[in-house]
């Protein structure tokens, strides 16, 4: 028994197995949950809703921007972690920003909170050091 074979194949599985598919899987979420606010919404949003509905994107893009960092071995934490200050700031700002202007939508709020946890969850991680 070869023992650099095993020690090869481990190491082929583990780089396929943690990289990131860069088609943008966040900004897909991200037009599937407007459509379905849009489509349940009886009235046109108003302009703070297309506020919101713009920070959410933004704030996606910067989740896509971190995934892929994530898988650049090139990259140190320490390079990283302008990004997520400000994923940590938006989502802060739109929190702020939804407090007042969703009560009446449920569905965007509802959007809005697990879009925050989600990224409050990789800012989290991020700090707590699950990815030394």
């Amino acid at each position: 028994m070869d023992i650099n074979e095993i020690d090869n194949t481990y190491r082929a599985k583990l780089s396929s197995s943690g990289k990131v598919s860069k088609d943008h899987g966040f900004k897909k979420i991200l037009h599937q949950k407007v459509a379905e606010v849009a489509a349940t919404t009886s009235q046109p949003f108003s302009g703070t809703k297309t506020d919101v509905l713009e920070q959410s994107d933004k704030i996606i893009h910067l989740l896509d921007d971190y995934a892929l960092e994530l898988t650049d071995s090139s990259k140190t934490l320490k390079d990283i972690e302008p990004l997520v200050e400000s994923i940590r700031k938006e989502v802060s700002l739109i929190e702020a920003k939804t407090a007042d202007e969703t009560h009446d939508d449920t569905e965007l709020e509802r959007f809005v909170k697990d879009l925050a946890v989600t990224a409050n969850v990789a800012v989290f991680k991020f700090y707590r050091g699950d990815y030394i």
